[in-house]
Formats: C-alpha cells, sequence, structure tokens
C-alpha cells in the first residue's frame, strides 16, 4: 500500500508539473501571442499614419505645385508665316477680328503693288491679342489662309515679375517712413535730406512699377507675328508620290513659263509709248543719215 501510495504520489506531482509547465507554456505564448499582435497593431496604425501623412504631404506638394504653375508669369509669342490669294480681303478679316477679340495691331508693314506679278504684296503684321483669345484667333488664321510655318516661344518672368513686387513693396515701406520722419524734422538740413531721398524714392517705385505694367501686359497678351504673301496659288504641304510630284512640278514650271510670257507681253504693251518714240526717233535718225549720204554722193559726182 505504501508502495503504490508512493507510486501515486510520483505520477499526480510529475502531472501536476507538467500541467503547471503547459499552462505556462500557454501563458507564455498566449502573452508572447498579445505582445507580438499588440505590436503588430501597433505597427499597421504606426504604418498607417506614416502613409496618411505621406499622402498629405504629397496632396500638398501637388497642390502648391499646381498653385505655382497656375501662377507663374509667362509671356508667349507666336510667329506665323501664311499665304493667301485674296490679300486685301484677308487683311481687313484681320482687322474686323482683331477688334472683335479685344486686341489691337502694334504694327503693320505692307509691301508690294502688282497683283499675282514678279512683285506681289507681303504684310507683317505684329497682333497682340488676349490670351482668352489666342486659340480663336489661331484657328481664324489656319481657315482663312494657308499656314506655311508656325513657331511659338515663351519665356517665363516669374522671378523678374517677383522680384519687382517685392522691389516695390520695400520701397513703398521707406516711402512711408521718410514722409512720417518729414513730418519729425526741425532742422532744414535735415528736411532737405529727407525730402531728397523721399523724391528719389517715388521715382524708384514709379520706375518699378511701369516695368511690373509692362510684364502685366506681355503677359496678358499673346504676341502674333504674322507674315503674309500674296500667291497665285497656295504651297501644298501635303506629301504626295513620284507622279503626283512630277506633274505638279511640270505644271508648276508651265505656270512659271505662262506667267513669265505674260509678264513679257505686259511689259512690251505697257512701254509701247516709249517703243513708238524710240522709233520715231530712229527713223529720224536713219532718214537724216540717208539726206547726208545722198548730199555727200551728189557733191562727189559734180566733182
Amino acid at each position: 500500500m505504501k508502495k503504490y501510495s508512493k507510486t501515486g504520489l510520483l505520477i499526480l506531482s510529475l502531472l501536476i508539473v507538467a500541467v503547471m509547465l503547459c499552462g505556462c507554456g500557454s501563458v507564455a505564448d498566449k502573452s508572447a501571442v498579445n505582445e507580438e499582435g499588440y505590436a503588430n497593431y501597433d505597427s499597421v496604425t504606426e504604418d498607417a499614419t506614416v502613409d496618411y501623412s505621406g499622402a498629405q504631404k504629397a496632396n500638398k506638394q501637388s497642390k502648391d505645385a499646381n498653385d505655382v504653375t497656375k501662377n507663374r508669369k509667362i509671356i508667349e509669342y507666336v510667329n506665323l508665316s501664311v499665304e493667301t490669294k485674296t490679300f486685301d480681303k484677308f487683311i481687313a478679316d484681320i482687322n474686323a477680328t482683331v477688334e472683335k477679340s479685344g486686341g489691337y495691331i502694334e504694327n503693320s508693314e505692307i509691301g508690294g503693288n502688282s497683283y499675282y506679278g514678279s512683285d506681289n504684296r507681303t504684310a507683317q503684321l505684329k497682333i497682340r491679342i488676349p490670351k482668352t483669345k489666342q486659340s480663336d484667333f489661331s484657328e481664324f488664321i489656319s481657315k482663312n489662309s494657308n499656314v506655311v510655318n508656325r513657331s511659338v516661344n515663351t519665356e517665363d518672368v516669374t522671378n523678374q515679375y517677383i522680384d519687382t513686387q517685392s522691389r516695390i513693396k520695400a520701397l513703398t515701406l521707406e516711402k512711408e517712413t521718410l514722409e512720417k520722419l518729414l513730418t519729425q524734422t526741425s532742422s532744414m538740413s535735415d528736411t532737405l535730406t529727407v525730402y531728397e531721398r523721399l523724391t528719389g524714392v517715388i521715382a524708384e517705385i514709379e520706375s518699378y512699377q511701369g516695368k511690373l505694367n509692362q510684364m502685366d501686359n506681355l503677359i496678358e497678351y499673346t504676341t502674333f507675328t504674322v507674315y503674309i504673301d500674296e500667291v497665285e496659288k497656295e504651297t501644298k504641304v501635303v506629301k504626295q508620290n513620284w507622279f503626283a510630284n512630277t506633274w505638279n512640278g511640270l505644271v508648276d514650271n508651265l505656270t512659271d513659263i505662262g506667267n513669265g510670257l505674260l509678264n513679257f507681253l505686259s511689259f512690251v504693251i505697257a512701254g509701247l509709248p516709249y517703243w513708238i518714240l524710240c522709233g520715231i526717233i530712229a527713223l529720224i535718225v536713219i532718214l537724216i543719215i540717208r539726206h547726208h549720204k545722198k548730199k555727200k554722193a551728189k557733191k562727189s559726182m559734180v566733182q
């Protein structure tokens, strides 16, 4: 009995120890899992917070970039070389379109006086169009003429614009300070010194404001320089095959020869009075020479 009791106690003790070890292991595992779980949760939460902050930062940077792009001060110049067969009408239509768009023609030069001759008319127009209407004006030019060449140049004057604004602001503050100081000066020499500096500051403000106004005008209006050629046949810019190019070349050469003959005939007809006058003078000279020869021949026969 004693023997079984000792054996039973030993087995019971071993079971208790095993249960305790399992319980501790379970608690340890649970604790580990909980701690890992909390760590993972905290990590996920922290990562999510970082990602959210990054998204906010990215959105802010994107917004700032859009604001900077939107507020940039860009001056745009567009150069167009065009051909037209209706020179007078095209010029008149340009004037009407410019006036309708709220723009103005800054400079206009027109040369040549013949119609489809060797001295066809040309024009160079410098036009200022509001940026809100520049696409409409470009579309008008494309629809009413043959655009041979188009180039666009831009100039970013943002830094210059901001610098000019800053100078005006600083000078304005100095002007206000000088005006207050002018009322507080007691001696004549101090008054003259302050007044002289105040006058210089006002002149600088006006100068910088003039530059700012000029930049505003250049920024708000797109400058179009349009070179116009009067032509009888517009230049084809469509790519053609060998036969079409050969045929068109033949037609163009025959047309040029025909125009050359017509121009020569026009020159001859237009100068007809001069040819008649030259003929009369030549006839008179010939008659005088013949008369002189006959007279000389008679003298020789008499001798």
